[in-house]
């Protein structure tokens, strides 16, 4: 069973699914005494939109903190802030954090 995780905005995560790296760009609550879900973008511009915190626990490997500070307004916004490269040094981060973790352990990452 994963292990649960607290992702916050600004962590980097790998998603095996896609053989890719996303950051949490929001989270978003789900309920009374339920985790918080995040919203993930990819390295080549794509929102995946929403992971409840079980899917997250299931599906996203966190990587670290890539020092992004981010505010989310609306998808419109994102695809902007995507375009002017505001994201451009987390993802940067978020392959090193990749590579030194693979660089640690034999092999891909896997879920």
């Amino acid at each position: 069973m994963p292990q649960a995780q607290d992702l916050v905005v600004g962590d980097a995560v790998y998603y095996a699914r896609e053989r890719a790296v996303g950051l949490i760009y929001t989270t978003y609550e789900r309920g009374r005494h339920e985790r918080p879900g995040v919203q993930l973008l990819l390295s080549d511009g794509r929102d995946l939109s929403g992971f409840s915190a079980e899917e997250a626990d299931r599906f996203l490997q966190p990587l670290g903190d890539t020092g992004l500070r981010y505010e989310f307004a609306n998808v419109g916004q994102l695809a902007r802030d995507y375009q002017r490269g505001v994201f451009g040094q987390a993802f940067h981060n978020a392959q090193v954090l990749l590579l030194a973790r693979e660089l640690a352990s034999p092999g891909p990452p896997t879920k």
